[in-house]
């Protein structure tokens, strides 16, 4: 009867260590790199945005800054983190400037493109893109 509780307050042991070990799963703010990992994938995007001939044009005269920051808050709420995203909603933002597929699409490719060169994993990648990605029909109209 000894042998069998120690064999078994063994495996306890070993299960609780290994659930230890591992951790609980890490958010996606915490996997963004936080807020600071979260701006640093924007900053990269906006490099994206301007050499991509595609969506560059759509950017001429827009206030990098604010749309840095908007950006990097609105990721980092809807990723889980403290941020409280105060900007207009999506639709708001987006109507009335006839945003196309294409260009949708451009936009998405130069976010893994930027999520790529700052060493996101693509797990991380593909669940922040489900998180976005409901936001189409509010930025594109047809």
């Amino acid at each position: 009867m000894r042998i069998q509780c120690v064999t078994i307050l063994s495996v306890l042991l070993a299960l609780l260590l290994s659930a230890c070990a591992s951790g609980p799963k890490k958010s996606l703010y915490d996997e963004l790199g936080q807020y600071e990992g979260i701006d640093n994938i924007v900053r990269e995007l906006i490099f994206v945005i301007a050499t991509d001939e595609r969506v560059k044009p759509r950017y001429k005269g827009v206030n990098m800054q604010h749309f840095k920051k908007g950006l990097s808050d609105y990721i980092c709420e809807l990723s889980g983190g403290p941020c409280d995203y105060n900007n207009e909603n999506m639709q708001q933002v987006h109507a009335g400037h006839n945003y196309t597929n294409t260009e949708f699409n451009a936009i998405v490719d130069d976010l893994i493109l930027a999520m790529e060169k700052r060493g996101v994993p693509v797990a991380t990648q593909n669940r922040l893109l489900a998180l976005l990605a409901p936001a189409y029909k509010d930025v594109v109209y047809q």
